[in-house]
Parts: structure tokens; C-alpha cells; sequence
């Protein structure tokens, strides 16, 4: 079933819908974007404004929704991360606007500029947009980068994740209630939804989600040269220095990892210890666990797996890493006789994989659960080689004081962003761009005016100034003029690099 309103606040009616209905709703709001031209600031402040009440109007249903969907998760973090959160960036990108939208100053050339030439760019709105979320926030990845079309004077249609129907029954009701369908809508349905979504003809489309599936989106998207952001995962590694605070590093990465139960993209994956130090901290890990979720999988705020599918391949996971000789470990049990699944509410208790064997698929595969891996090292410049072979992965973490080996390892590794002496904050600095690079994603976005940028055209502006006599020297015929200018030039600086020699030369 896919929802799609009607018409303003029509009372998001279902209907089952087709490729030949969503073309009709891309031309509705295609059509509003050419009838509209120049998208004001007080327009787009509107938007934001009605989007924030939105939010907080229809709170609880999403709420509702979402636990529905989701099932063992946390009501007060599924609050944060798909309410809270987005109503922060609605409000925020409202105050913020005026900033944005002004245009750019950028340097006019010589002589030109003398005579009063200005260059300059104008972020212009794209035209309509297409957001693909995923499952494990189901609102907050759809909503986040609309805050940022809307901000951007753009439309946008919105594709939350097949795999949480309530959800996006939910959100599409919210969003008939406050906006025109020619505005913003939702579509919501399964899979061939999803596949006739990604192949519409969007001025930008966005996909958070595996890089499997951002491969098809891509694919999709080809035929119609739509533009693509493309966020994806990967598998994030941690580098811990010799000289690293092991409680304050442990504590950190505990709650980084088991944020939504390891369901995050930028979710730590691999664990790089100094070899001397791996027991110790793994024993911090233990404690600092035991600390954050006393009684482990029965704690009520520790987030469960999202389907039977997900838990099932987990288990298979850490079964297969001990049936290859690897020491598999609960974490945050503390010594007491503590169950470390339950199956009813698929919690399955943070496991620590130790030194796997090549080939164990704990190694290859993005973990997306409370699962980690964490493997001795000896030598930082053999590691960060070892890194190099590695996919590219969405985030790379490292925990040290010493400024030099902390560049040591950026400047020997690739990630699409960098936290240091913690994980995952890099996402959530609005002035910074997230994306990833490579397998983890393409192109970037962000909260802030990164985000605003991705979903604008950098429209450039010259305005022309002085004599056109200056131009002389470039238009024909040519003469003594452009000998001085050009060719005396060009003469001038073959002598210059005439000493650098060429391979045949060498």
C-alpha cells in the first residue's frame, strides 16, 4: 500500500499506487516549480515554520508508529533521534536562512576588477527533490536532509524505508495535514515502490542506505542524469594509540556502539588495540557496558534488533567466528549470571569478536548490530597500510593525545569523515559535510549550509566593468600585442621549466 495525499490536508487518504502515479506527482510538483519561479525567504521560512509544528502535532502518532515498526527500542531515544532532533534542524535552518541564502563574493580577474567588475555566487533551488530514508531511523533520514531542500527553496518527494510501514503511514498523514501534496509529499510502499521511485526523473536524489542497494538507485538514476548523494556505510575502524585513556576511550565507544543497538551506519566495526593493551581493555569494555546497561539484554532501554532476518544473521555471525578459532566475548555482563540474548524481544548482548581469521566474515561484512570486532596491532605503519587495503569506509575513529600519531594515521588512511578521541561526532557538527567516499557514499550534506549548498545550483554571476579595449589583446587580428602577451610569455616560462625533464629525458 502506498500513501500519497490527495490534496491539502485531505486526511492522507490510502490508495495503492503505481510508476504512473508517482510521474503524476513529480509533474504536480514540477509544475508548481516552474509556476512559482523565485522561492522567496518568507516562502521558505513558511515551510520550515509548518514543518516544525508538524512535528510537534503529530509527535505521539509518530512515536506510536515507530515503536510499532521497530518493536524493542527505546521510546525515549526513538523521541531524541525522529522528534527532537528534527524539530532542532527545522529550527535552526529557520534562523539561519537569511545567512544561506546570500550570495557568494568571489574574486573578479585582472584588470577588471580595477574598473569595478564583481563576480559572485547565487545558490539557486533545484526544483524537486527525492529523499530515500532507511530503516533504522525511519523518519529522522528523510527528514534531515528535507530541512535542507526546504531551506534551499526546493519541493520534495519523500521515500522512507518498505521495511517500516507504520512509520511511513505515520509521517504521511503528518505531512497531508500541513502541506499541499505540490509541496511536499510522502510515498510510501514496498519494493517495486521504491525501485519506480528511484528511477523518476528528481533534479537530486538522496539514498541513505547499503551500499548494495545505493548501487541500484545509482543505476536507476543513470538513464535520467539525475544528480545522486549516495550515503551509505561500511565498515568503520577505531585506532586506539598506545597512549590512550582506556576507561574514557572504553566509556565513549560503549555508548557510540550501542547507539540503536549498533544500527548506524557510523557505527564503530573494527577495534585496533596495541597488542599489550588488548586485555586490559577489553576488561574496561566489559565494565563500562555493565555501567551504561545494567542487566544487559533485559535493560528496557537497550535497543533489539530490527527483524528475525537481522538477529538470525548475527547469531550466525559470532557462530561462525568461534567455530574458526576466534575467542567471542559478551560484553557487560560484569561476572553475574546474566542471559546474553533474548529472542522474544531480539536483544542480543554486545559481542566482541577477538582476531578473527582471514576470511571470517565478521571481517568483510558492514556488522549493523551489537557486534564488534577488535584486533591486536603492533605497528601503527603496517596498520595503517592494513587500512589502506581496506573499502573506504563512512568514519574512522582515533583515541590518542599525541597530535602526531593521530595525523600519522589520517594522513596514512581514507574515511569519508574523522572523529578523534571519540565516534561519530564529525556527523553531527552541522558546518561540517558528511558523506563518504568510495563504497561508503558519494557526494556529501550536512545539517548546516553544507546541506543547503547540496541541494542548490552554485549559480555563477559576472558582472562585466571597464573598457572593452581591454579585450583587444585577445581578438583578432593578432599582432604585436598578443606576441607580449601570449607568445613572449610562453617563451618565458619554457625556459623556467625547461630543467625539469621528461621521462624520456631522464
Amino acid at each position: 500500500m502506498t500513501l500519497i495525499p490527495e490534496s491539502p490536508r485531505s486526511g492522507a487518504a490510502a490508495r495503492s499506487t503505481d510508476a504512473d502515479d508517482l510521474q503524476k506527482l513529480l509533474r504536480l510538483q514540477r509544475a508548481a516549480v516552474i509556476a512559482e519561479g523565485y522561492v522567496a525567504q518568507n516562502v521558505r521560512e513558511d515551510r520550515l515554520d509548518r514543518a516544525t509544528a508538524m512535528m510537534l502535532a503529530h509527535r505521539k502518532r509518530l512515536l506510536d508508529a515507530i515503536m510499532q515498526d521497530f518493536g524493542a527500542r527505546g521510546r525515549d531515544w526513538s523521541l531524541l533521534t525522529e522528534v527532537f532532533l528534527p524539530v532542532q534542524l527545522l529550527m535552526a535552518a529557520r534562523k539561519q536562512l537569511g545567512s544561506w541564502m546570500q550570495a557568494e563574493r568571489r574574486q573578479a580577474p585582472m584588470p577588471f576588477r580595477l574598473f569595478g567588475a564583481r563576480a559572485e555566487i547565487q545558490y539557486q533551488p533545484l526544483g524537486v527533490i527525492g529523499i530515500m530514508g532507511a530503516w533504522n531511523a525511519p523518519i529522522n533520514l528523510v527528514l534531515a536532509p528535507m530541512v535542507t531542500a526546504l531551506a534551499a527553496g526546493n519541493r520534495a518527494m519523500l521515500c522512507p524505508s518498505d521495511m517500516m510501514p507504520a512509520s511511513a503511514a505515520a509521517l504521511a498523514a503528518a505531512v497531508d495535514d500541513y502541506f499541499d501534496a505540490s509541496e511536499l509529499a510522502v510515498v510510501a510502499g514496498g519494493l517495486e515502490t521504491s525501485k519506480a521511485f528511484s528511477a523518476l526523473r528528481f533534479d537530486h536524489l538522496m539514498f541513505t542506505g547499503s551500499p548494495a542497494v545505493g548501487a541500484q538507485v545509482m543505476a536507476a538514476a543513470a538513464p535520467n542524469l539525475t544528480p545522486v548523494t549516495l550515503e551509505l556505510g561500511g565498515k568503520c575502524p577505531v585506532i586506539l594509540g598506545d597512549d590512550a585513556d582506556l576507561d574514557d576511550s572504553a566509556a565513549r565507544l560503549i555508548a557510540a556502539k550501542t547507539l540503536n543497538g549498533g544500527q548506524a551506519c557510523l557505527a564503530p566495526d573494527l577495534l585496533f588495540v596495541p597488542r599489550r593493551r588488548l586485555d586490559d581493555f577489553i576488561t574496561r569494555l566489559d565494565a563500562k557496558m555493565a555501567a551504561l546497561y545494567p542487566g544487559s539484554v533485559q535493560n528496557p532501554d537497550y535497543c533489539g534488533v530490527v527483524n528475525e532476518r537481522h538477529y538470525r544473521r548475527l547469531g550466525s555471525l559470532l557462530a561462525e567466528a568461534g567455530q574458526l578459532g576466534a575467542r567471542v566475548v559478551p560484553l557487560g555482563l560484569a561476572g553475574a549470571d546474566l542471559p546474553t540474548q533474548d529472542d522474544a524481544q531480539r536483544r542480543l548482548a554486545l559481542h566482541a569478536i577477538i582476531d578473527p581469521p582471514d576470511g571470517a566474515r565478521a571481517l568483510g561484512e558492514e556488522l549493523f548490530g551489537p557486534v564488534m570486532v577488535i584486533i591486536p596491532y603492533d605497528d601503527v605503519q603496517r596498520l595503517c597500510t592494513r587500512l589502506r587495503e581496506m573499502e573506504k569506509p563512512l568514519g574512522l575513529y582515533v583515541f590518542s593525545g599525541r597530535s602526531r600519531f593521530v595525523q600519522k594515521v589520517l594522513d596514512g588512511s581514507y574515511s569519508g569523515g574523522v572523529t578523534v578521541n571519540d565516534a561519530m561526532f564529525h556527523y553531527s557538527v552541522p558546518d561540517l559535510p558528511f558523506g563518504g567516499v568510495g563504497r561508503s557514499g558519494m557526494g556529501s550534506y550536512s545539517f548546516g549550509i553544507e546541506g543547503f549548498r547540496r541541494f542548490s545550483h552554485a549559480r555563477s554571476v559576472y558582472h562585466q566593468a571597464g573598457p572593452a579595449a581591454l579585450m583587444r589583446v585577445l581578438q583578432p587580428p593578432y599582432g604585436r600585442l598578443f606576441d607580449l602577451a601570449v607568445r613572449k610569455n610562453l617563451d618565458r616560462l619554457a625556459r623556467r621549466y625547461e630543467k625539469i625533464p621528461g621521462r624520456t629525458r631522464a
